[in-house]
């Protein structure tokens, strides 16, 4: 009776111990497919069913990998500090925990873990600006610039709505995309747990609020997932995202047809190894911007450039904007300002916290340098992009999680 009970001990800790092995194996590819949700409920389940101590900092450091890369700082500071604390043997987990506590403002207490950080790793010159960051911050918050920042409220609802583009010529019509119900996407995005995003149309009234956002109909939104769109200075042409059954997201185009959009194609460009995002076009729409993780990048999301062709009536090959604009980093959400210069988004540079928006000069033939911080107020703690401009004013919308917003990210 001892020997079976003994046997069936054994068992169920080797089965356990497979089931925690399994689960690490399927978050693992869930990273790599930039499906972070799906990996940090995956990682969860292996932190939960290991019986090998040694192995937990390990997986929390995990979980809290998918939780920074998702946007929710609270939770990431939340388990990096669990591997911190457990003596997780890589030192990057204090410089993540800096970096998400930066994120939610927290400049004091990410001074210090960029501190140990540095101790730990001082020939790693990110250590060192994280500390100039954070000193940047507080000043840029303390002596803020002449931009006024407030949210759009009739638009912003407790779900994520993000990434507005102008849908008219007469700048009175906003798309952009929301997770809220209403949404034709069915179920959840595997990268961040929220509803299906679909694109949404909001028309501006005399009173200067917006009507109640409607989803654009089929064919452009669909059960999967849409994304980040752009609409032409014509209002002819609509450019945007689409994720088909957990595979990567990939760049569409559909014509005006009357007063309605036809028929999507996409972009001739994309494979289906990477992920294309954020599109921008320049006036002339013989320029195409977006961001991805194609190969031969400078980090995770690089900024590309492709040139359409009216020969062919094609877009030529994707080529990086180099060094001068991407980074290590995510570099993403391009924005062609009418005079040519060019908005950004990047984590790989000082600043606030989180994406802050960058403006680079044009220098001719699509060559851009002089990049600066917008600062505070268009940039915060939290995660700011996706900036565009009414024509040649100083004024225009972003997206941002910061402080403030009713859930996730909203428009401002």
């Amino acid at each position: 009776m001892k020997n079976k009970t003994f046997f069936l001990v054994i068992l169920l800790f080797s089965l356990k111990l497979s089931l925690a092995q399994k689960d690490f194996k399927s978050a693992e590819k869930a990273v790599q497919q930039g499906h972070f949700f799906d990996a940090m409920e995956d990682y969860k389940k292996a932190y939960n069913e290991s019986k090998k101590e040694d192995q937990k900092p390990f997986i929390s450091f995990k979980v809290a990998e998918c939780y920074r890369l998702m946007g929710d700082y609270k939770e990431a500071e939340e388990w990096y500090t669990k591997a911190v604390k457990a003596n997780y043997t890589d030192s990057k987990a204090l410089f993540y925990l800096g970096e998400v506590k930066k994120a939610q403002g927290k400049y004091a207490e990410a001074t210090v873990d960029f501190t140990s950080y540095q101790t730990a790793s001082p020939t790693d010159k990110g250590g060192q600006d994280a500390l100039k960051s954070c000193e940047l911050a507080q000043m840029w918050k303390d002596k803020p610039t002449r931009y006024k920042v407030e949210s759009v409220t009739t638009i912003n609802t407790v779900e994520n709505d993000f990434f507005p583009t102008y849908a008219d010529k007469k700048y009175n019509r906003l798309y952009f995309i929301s997770t809220r119900t209403g949404a034709l996407g069915k179920g959840l995005d595997p990268a961040n747990g929220k509803l299906c995003g679909d694109i949404f149309d909001a028309q501006m009234e005399k009173n200067g609020n917006y009507s109640a956002a409607v989803p654009l109909p089929e064919p452009i939104n669909t059960k999967e997932i849409e994304g980040g769109c752009l609409v032409t200075k014509k209002a002819d042409m609509l450019f945007f995202s689409r994720s088909a059954d957990k595979t990567n997201s990939q760049l569409w185009f559909a014509n005006k047809v009357g007063l309605v959009w036809g028929e999507p194609e996409k972009i001739n460009f994309c494979v289906e190894t990477s992920n294309y995002l954020a599109p921008s076009i320049s006036d002339d729409g013989l320029t195409l911007l977006f961001a991805s993780n194609l190969p031969e990048g400078q980090g995770d999301n690089d900024i590309w450039m492709s040139k359409y062709d009216k020969a062919t009536k094609k877009w030529g090959p994707p080529t990086n904007l180099g060094p001068d604009i991407n980074t290590p980093e995510n570099d993403n959400y391009p924005f062609i300002h009418d005079d040519g210069s060019l908005y950004f988004s990047s984590t790989g540079r000082l600043g606030m916290g989180g994406l802050d928006i960058y403006k680079a000069e044009y220098k001719g033939e699509d060559k851009w340098a002089n990049i600066t911080n917008l600062k505070y107020p268009i940039n915060s703690a939290g995660d700011d992009f996706g900036i565009i401009f009414e024509g040649n004013k100083e004024k225009g919308y972003l997206s941002s999680n910061r402080e403030g917003s009713k859930g996730g990210l909203d428009i401002w």
